[in-house]
């Protein structure tokens, strides 16, 4: 009977230690996503650039080989041009964004090229479209801002005469040509949205949304885009 249980111990012993070995490492495993992820985010580089009075963000994206650029009134894709020294994307209808260290010039269709300085912080319509915003519009004089959340039921949230007094609703209905609301202590509101060219007055900037807002008995008048659009 000793002599049957002790080789009986051995092989079990060996088979356990085999099935230990042939089993995947958690640690192993956590390492490896870790890698990947590490990769996928060296593949992407995000720059903010300060373009006389527009601040703009760039996302450069090496695996596609293009940047994107996020302005005020529109979101550009540009891809990798050549250039003797610095980063340069460029596209056919005349866009253009090339950097040499922490000095860029930007150049829109149609427009003269414009000097930008690398700036600390992402422009305000990248901030608001990586918060998961639907819209974000702005107007002058005075100087107010509506950004709109998404859902079926959005909230609104208003900046108006410079900031001064703010507005939330917290569940607007959309309809056909924008969005309506009430705040807190009843306060109607209503933002009508109609997809033209709209420019905000103060710089060569050009939306493709032109905007009216309507508190209580308020209006103001300004310019917006969709975002992610």
């Amino acid at each position: 009977m000793k002599s049957l249980w002790f080789p009986t111990a051995i092989a079990l012993a060996l088979t356990a230690c085999q099935a230990k070995q042939s089993e995947p490492s958690t640690d192993n495993a956590v390492q490896a996503e870790q890698a990947a992820t590490a990769g996928a985010g060296a593949n992407t580089d995000t720059t903010h650039w300060q373009c006389a009075e527009t601040r703009l963000s760039l996302r450069f994206d090496a695996a596609a080989k293009q940047a994107e650029l996020s302005l005020p009134g529109s979101a550009l894709t540009l891809p990798q041009a050549p250039s003797a020294s610095g980063a340069r994307y460029a596209d056919e209808r005349g866009n253009e964004f090339w950097s040499k260290g922490s000095q860029a010039t930007l150049t829109l269709q149609g427009q003269p090229p414009v000097e930008c300085t690398q700036a600390d912080l992402p422009s305000p319509w990248a901030q608001a479209e990586a918060r998961g915003l639907a819209f974000r519009g702005i107007g002058t004089e005075p100087g107010w801002l509506i950004e709109v959340g998404s859902g079926a039921a959005p909230a609104l949230h208003a900046e108006l005469d410079y900031g001064e007094r703010i507005v939330d609703v917290a569940n607007a209905e959309a309809f056909a040509g924008g969005y309506r609301g009430s705040t807190g202590d009843g306060v109607a509101v209503e933002l009508r949205i109609r997809r033209e060219t709209c420019s905000d007055g103060m710089s060569d900037q050009s939306y493709p949304a032109a905007i009216a807002l309507t508190v209580g008995e308020r209006s103001y008048r300004g310019c917006g885009r969709y975002l992610g659009q």
